[in-house]
This record gives structure tokens, sequence and C-alpha cells, in this order.
């Protein structure tokens, strides 16, 4: 199918354009330049017609910062792999010397390109008209991709610009059973390093600074001949510490990744350890009712490896008590070591997600628990457990039937949870236990 990538300066409305064609708001969006970091790949549907569509950051050739370098040949990556361009600009400013330099850079692409004129709320040209067609690349379009005019025309056009023979008529398939990866963590873990690894490409920027990646993005891969997806996410740090607009944005962002997932990895960082903020992402992905694995990345520049070993691991007991023995892969994402070893876990977990218990074995497993280790009478009143069975999978929770359900205890119930953890060979996984009042359905037979 046909690739089409938006160039432009920052802040020209990029990522609202591509939030607009492609019918879904995945693209951070904000009322200040640089957002957009990483390019990122979604497909849409015209007439019948699948194209992909590249949203890229935008570029700054008279900035002379790190970051805007890296974004310059990100962007011109995403050139190279389109084939067809929709050159912004912003139809109520003078052109500047970015815009100029934008528009050399498309013309000698060879690609075919889309003059747009964005942010024509009037849908006038009257300002700057004379300059924009100076660019030499056709007449500009008018649109207002923020109020959804002139898109009917920009489709056509999008449409015409490919022959029949190079647009493809078929649905691309999604697929349900593809499992799909989310990486959270602290700021410069190491997230987008391990994305660029699955990847076999530097797809993400990359630098020593942290804070460089703004956006959740996902990507296929292939690993083991199998399908899978990857999301990269933005760095979290403490809530206290997060007063940017921008970064709490991308922390929304990267929580929500979560929900997009089957599985999650944790990335440490290894020179800086296990904290009270890794714990606090833990919590998160447990209340999704994801599986997760802590991958202890930079694992080959720690010197004392068996003493970090231990810190770690006596530390996710102390924060994290309620999800049993967490399980920790140490990595390289730099070099690949020990990555094989996370991809067996994660598979093995996702596996284990969506087991279902007998509910004859769980109700053996309740009568024998209830002989050693009884609830506790409330107010002088006994407690009891009389039915247990499974109700959903992924994560696998349970519902249990008692004669006081509001007197329950959590702390019984976390108890009820470890020992299905240990009974059922189900370490490393979130389980969730409710109760109800009801009387045992197999009483009367």
């Amino acid at each position: 199918m046909p690739t089409l990538v938006i160039i432009g300066r920052p802040n020209v409305g990029k990522s609202t354009l591509f939030n607009r064609l492609i019918g879904k708001k995945v693209a951070l969006v904000a009322n200040e330049p640089g957002i957009t970091r990483d390019y990122r790949i979604e497909n849409f549907t015209y007439s019948n017609n699948i194209f992909d569509l590249i949203d890229t950051a935008g570029i700054e050739n008279s900035s002379k910062s790190k970051i805007s370098k890296l974004v310059k040949i990100s962007s011109e990556k995403a050139i190279s792999k389109a084939d067809g361009i929709l050159f912004m600009v912003d139809a109520r400013k003078n052109l500047t010397s970015d815009d100029i330099f934008l528009s050399d850079l498309v013309r000698k692409s060879g690609k075919k390109i889309i003059l747009i004129a964005n942010k024509c709320e009037t849908m006038s040209l009257a300002f700057g008209s004379t300059e924009f067609y100076s660019l030499g690349l056709g007449e500009p379009l008018p649109i207002s991709s923020e109020h959804n005019k002139g898109m009917d025309v920009l489709l056509e056009k999008i449409n015409q610009l490919f022959n029949d023979s190079s647009i493809n008529k078929k649905q691309p398939i999604t697929r349900e059973d593809i499992v799909r990866i989310s990486i959270l963590g602290r700021p410069n873990s190491g997230k987008s390093t391990l994305t660029n690894y699955f990847l076999n490409e530097t797809r993400q920027i990359v630098a020593e600074e942290a804070g460089i990646t703004r956006d959740s993005i996902s990507f296929p891969f292939l690993w083991e001949k199998v399908d899978y997806e990857i999301w990269d996410t933005a760095g979290l740090r403490k809530r206290a510490k997060v007063n940017d607009f921008i970064e709490r944005l991308a922390s929304k962002s990267s929580l929500n990744a979560v929900k997009q997932s089957n599985i999650s990895i944790l990335m440490i960082d290894s020179l800086v350890g296990f904290d009270r903020q890794d714990a606090n992402i833990a919590n998160f992905i447990e209340d999704t009712g994801r599986p997760f694995v802590v991958a202890v990345n930079k694992w080959d520049l720690v010197k004392d490896k068996n003493i970090l070993k231990k810190e770690i691991k006596e530390k996710t007991l102390s924060f994290l008590p309620q999800l049993g023995n967490i399980p920790i892969i140490n990595i390289s994402a730099k070099s690949g070591k020990g990555v094989g070893q996370l991809m067996i876990k994660i598979n093995d977990l996702v596996k284990l997600n969506n087991i279902r218990v007998q509910t004859n074995k769980l109700n053996k497993f309740l009568e024998k628990t209830e002989i050693y280790h009884p609830h506790p009478n409330q107010n002088g009143r006994e407690v009891k457990l009389k039915y247990i069975t499974q109700i959903t999978t992924n994560p696998p929770s349970f519902l249990l039937f008692s004669n006081r359900p509001s007197s329950v205890l959590d702390s019984y119930k976390r108890y009820l949870i470890n020992n299905l953890r240990k009974e059922f060979d189900l370490e490393g996984i979130p389980l969730k236990i409710n109760v109800r009042s009801s009387k045992n359905p197999y009483t009367n037979l």
C-alpha cells in the first residue's frame, strides 16, 4: 500500500492532521512546538483504498541542539520510506527559513508532494498565499485539520496521487492473537534502546539525556518467527516532580499503553536500582490486570552483580508483597544479552495469565485452607467460606461465596491469593478475588 509522510516545521499541525486522517487521537497534540519526536505509522482507508500514514517531528534546520539534529535524521528516514509527502505550512504566518529548507528537502526526495496550508479556519489563503506559491510545490491546499475543513478535498487529492496499481484494495488484517508488550519505567532506563533492539534498527531516538521519548508508539516486530507488537513509552517520574504540561500528557500516554498491551516490561536502570517509583509503576500495571517482568537493564555495567541481584529481590518483596515472586531478568538492551530469556518469560506469563483452574480443584483447595487457617470470627459470628470458582482469565479472577461477604477481611483475601499462587503455580501474574453472598449451588445435589 502507498505510504504518505507528513512533513513540516514544528507546530504547523502535523499531529492534528494525522489524528484526523486516521480517525482517532493517538498522537499527542498541544499548543506548543516540539511535542512529537519519534515518527509514528498508522493506516487509514478512503474510498476503499488503504494508505500508511507517517507522523513526524517538526524539523528545525536552524536549531543546533542535539535533539533537533536527531529529530531531523529520524524525519529524513521517514521521508525515505514514503511514496508521497504531505508538506504542511502554517497559513497564518509568513514562511520561515525552516519552511524553505524543508521545501528543498522534499523536492529533492523525488516523491509525490501535496502542499497543505493548514489553520485556514476561514478557508482563505489571502495571507501569505504568494509566498506559498514561491515554494515551487504547486497550488497550496487550504485546510483546517483542527476544525475538519477541507479534508474531503485533501482525501481526493491523496487518492488521485497514486494510480490504481499502487493502491491496496484489501483491508488490513487485525491479529487478536499477537502478543502486545508495553515497556514502562523511569526516564533514561533504556526503553527506547530495547525497542530498537527488537526492531533491529535505530527507530526510536536515543540520547544520554532523560525525557527524549514523549509519546507512546507501537511497532510490530518478529521474534523467533512469531509476530509481536511493542509499545515504547515516555519515562515516568514521581507525580510530585511532574509540573510540565507536556510531561503530564506523556505520562498519561504511557499509562494508556499498558491498557493496550497483554504484558508489560518494567525497565530498571541497574546503575540506579529499584526504588519506590518503580513500585508505583508496578502497582499501576497490576491494577490494570496485566502481568509484568522486571528487566534490569545495563547489567553488563554492574560490578558486583550478586549484591545488586539480592538487593533488587529484597526490594521487590518489600515494596510489592502482594505480587509474590516477581520475575526478574537481567539484560543489556544495547547488546541484546538476556533479551532471549526475557522473551521466554514474557510468553510464559501471557499463557499463565490466561489459565483456567478447574472448579473442583479450587474447592478442594478452599476446604484444605479452611481446615488449616479458617477465617477469624467477626463480632463473635462465624465467617464461612462456602464455595469458590474462577470467573475470568487475563487476569485470573475468582468469585468467593460466603455467609458474611462484608466481613471477609482484605488480609484474608491476600492470604488466599498468596496460597492460590503456590497451589496452582501462578507466580508472576496478578490475581483477583471478589466475595459474594450466595448459597453453594451444589448444596441440594
